[in-house]
C-alpha cells in the first residue's frame, strides 16, 4: 500500500483510537499507586490501551516494562543501534472549573479536538503509532531496529524512562515528537529549589489581617491557573472594592465571598508551560501582589511582598538575582509552580528552573538563601543537564530535509526551555507535531489537537522513521 493510500484510509481509525485514548484520564495519582499501577491507575490504563492497540495491529514485538513503560518494536532483532521514539501517555492535572467542557470527553469543534493530553502529547502518539502501522511490513529491510517506547511519568519524576533504561537499555538515536516541528537538538537543563519559611500562628484576639492560607499550583512545570487565600480581619466593604478594580485593572477574574471575619479569595490567571512562564500569568504572585497592600503581621507580610512583588512576573529569574543568559542556550526562565502557605505550618515555594550551561541550582540556591536570609532554599537534586546535539548530525539534517520535502518549507534548529524524552538519548532531538505558527496549549484549560495536522504530520513522521532505520 502506498503511503498516501494508507494515510487516507486510515484517517477515522486513527481519530477513534486517539479519542479512546484521551478518554483515559492519565493524571498520576499516588495516593491509588502500587506495584501493578506504579503511577495510579490512570497511567498504567493509558499504558494498556497503547499496547492493546499493538497486538490487536499485529504487532508482534511489544514489552511492558515494571508497568511504567512499554515499547512496540519493528526491525531487525539483532540490528547494532536502535532508534527510539519516544512518547508519553501520562497528562498533568486540570482546573476544572475553567474547562468549557470535560477534560475527558473528547469534544471536536472544527477543526480542532479538545481533551486534556490532546496537544501534550496523545495526539503525537497516535500519529507516531500509525506512522510505525504504515512502516511495519517493511521493517524488514531496515538497518536499525526501531521501537516506539511509551512513557507513564513525563510530566513528574521521569522514573518511566530510568525504570526501561535500567531494563531494555538506551535508544542511540530517535526524537520524541513532543511539540513543535522545528529540530529542537538543544533542551535547557532543568532545576527544582524549594523555597521554605515560617508562617504565623494564628492570634484570635488580634484585630490586624492575618493569612490563614494560601494555595496554588498542581505541579511545578505548570503555570498555576488558579489562586486561593483566607484571610481574617480584612474590612468587608473596602475589600471587595479594592479586589474588583484590581482584577479588572489586571484583566483577570476571580471572585471573592465573606463569611464573619473571614474573606476567602479564588483568583484565576492564565495557566501554561511552566517552560514558557512569560506566556501565562501566573495566579499565586497577582493573588499575593493583590493581598500585599494590607497590614499583615510581618512574617506574612514579608512573604506576600516577596511573592507578588520579588517573583511577580520574574520570568527570567533577574529580580530573585539568579538569571544567567548564554549567547548559545538564551535566558534561565523561572516559574512559581506550587505554593502552599498554612497558619502554624512551613510555608512552601516551589519554583521550576529552565537554564542555559553555566548555572547551577546549588548556588542558586544559596544566593537566595542569602539574600533573603529569613529564606531556607534547597535545590532537590533531581534535575537534567542541558543537552546539545550538534546541528551537523545526519539525524537533525534529515529531519530538517523531510520537512521541507513534505512542506516545501523551511524548519529549524531550535533552544527549548522545555523538556522531552529527546534529551534522553545521545543523538536525540524533539520533532512534532505541532506546526509552525500554531498555537501551543499544553498544560492549558481547553487543550486541544490540530486536526488539520493528520496528513502532512503522518507524511513526515513515516519519512522520518524510515529515514532514521536507515542511518549508520
Amino acid at each position: 500500500m502506498s503511503e498516501m493510500a494508507f494515510i487516507e484510509e486510515n484517517h477515522d481509525a486513527w481519530l477513534t483510537d486517539l479519542k479512546e485514548l484521551l478518554a483515559i484520564n492519565s493524571i498520576r495519582d499516588d495516593q491509588h499507586a502500587d506495584q501493578a499501577h506504579p503511577f495510579g491507575p490512570g497511567p498504567k490504563a493509558a499504558l494498556d490501551k497503547m499496547l492493546t492497540f499493538a497486538k490487536r495491529d499485529g504487532f508482534d514485538r511489544t514489552g511492558n516494562v515494571a508497568n511504567k513503560a512499554g515499547y512496540i518494536e519493528i526491525g531487525p532483532k539483532d540490528a547494532k543501534q536502535t532508534v527510539g521514539i519516544l512518547i508519553h501517555v501520562d497528562v498533568v492535572p486540570v482546573d476544572r472549573e475553567l474547562w468549557d467542557s470535560d477534560p475527558f470527553v473528547p469534544k471536536i469543534v472544527g477543526s480542532r479536538l479538545y481533551a486534556r493530553g490532546a496537544d501534550d502529547m496523545k495526539g503525537s502518539d497516535m500519529l507516531v503509532y500509525y506512522a510505525l502501522k504504515a512502516l511495519k511490513d517493511q521493517a524488514g529491510q531496515f538497518k536499525n531496529k526501531v521501537r516506539l517506547i511509551i512513557g507513564t511519568d513525563e510530566e513528574n519524576d521521569w522514573d518511566d524512562m530510568a525504570s526501561y533504561f535500567a531494563a531494555e537499555g538506551r535508544p542511540d538515536l530517535g526524537f520524541s515528537p513532543d511539540g513543535d516541528f522545528i529540530v529542537e537538538n538543544a533542551e535547557k537543563g532543568i532545576a527544582h529549589l524549594d523555597l521554605l519559611s515560617d508562617s504565623d500562628s494564628i492570634q484570635t484576639d488580634k484585630n490586624e489581617p492575618q493569612l490563614l492560607s494560601f494555595q496554588a499550583g498542581k505541579a511545578s512545570n505548570i503555570v498555576p491557573g488558579v489562586a486561593t487565600a483566607d484571610v481574617l480581619n480584612l474590612d468587608a466593604a473596602t475589600v471587595q472594592i479594592d479586589f474588583q478594580k484590581f482584577l479588572a485593572d489586571q484583566g483577570i477574574t476571580g471572585s471573592l465571598t465573606q463569611e464573619g471575619t473571614n474573606s476567602h479569595f479564588v483568583l484565576n490567571g492564565f495557566s501554561v508551560h511552566g517552560s514558557v512562564p512569560d506566556e501565562g500569568k501566573n495566579a499565586a504572585t497577582y493573588l499575593a501582589l493583590f493581598l500585599s497592600q494590607y497590614s499583615f503581621e510581618k512574617t506574612a507580610a514579608r512573604w506576600l511582598d516577596f511573592l507578588g512583588h520579588v517573583l511577580h512576573q520574574d520570568y527570567f529569574g533577574e529580580q530573585l538575582g539568579i538569571g544567567v543568559t548564554t549567547k548559545d542556550m538564551g535566558k534561565t526562565t523561572l516559574n512559581a509552580g506550587i505554593i502552599d502557605w498554612q497558619a502554624g505550618h512551613q510555608a512552601v515555594i516551589n519554583l521550576n528552573l529552565r537554564y542555559p550551561v553555566g548555572f547551577h541550582e546549588h548556588e542558586a540556591a544559596r544566593l537566595v538563601s542569602d539574600r533573603f536570609p529569613w529564606i531556607t532554599a534547597k535545590a532537590e537534586g533531581d534535575g537534567m543537564a542541558p543537552h546539545l546535539l550538534s546541528s551537523q548530525d545526519p539525524v537533525v539534517t534529515n529531519l530538517l530535509r523531510i520537512y521541507k520535502e513534505v512542506t516545501g518549507k523551511e524548519t529549524h534548529l531550535n533552544v527549548s526551555a522545555g523538556a522531552s524524552f529527546g534529551r534522553l538519548m545521545p543523538r536525540g532531538v524533539c520533532y512534532g507535531t505541532r506546526f509552525i505558527g500554531q498555537s501551543s496549549t499544553a498544560h492549558q484549560k481547553n487543550e486541544y489537537f490540530h486536526l488539520s495536522n493528520y496528513e502532512p504530520a503522518m507524511k513526515i513522521l513515516i519519512r522520518s522513521i524510515k529515514v532514521l532505520a536507515m542511518l549508520d
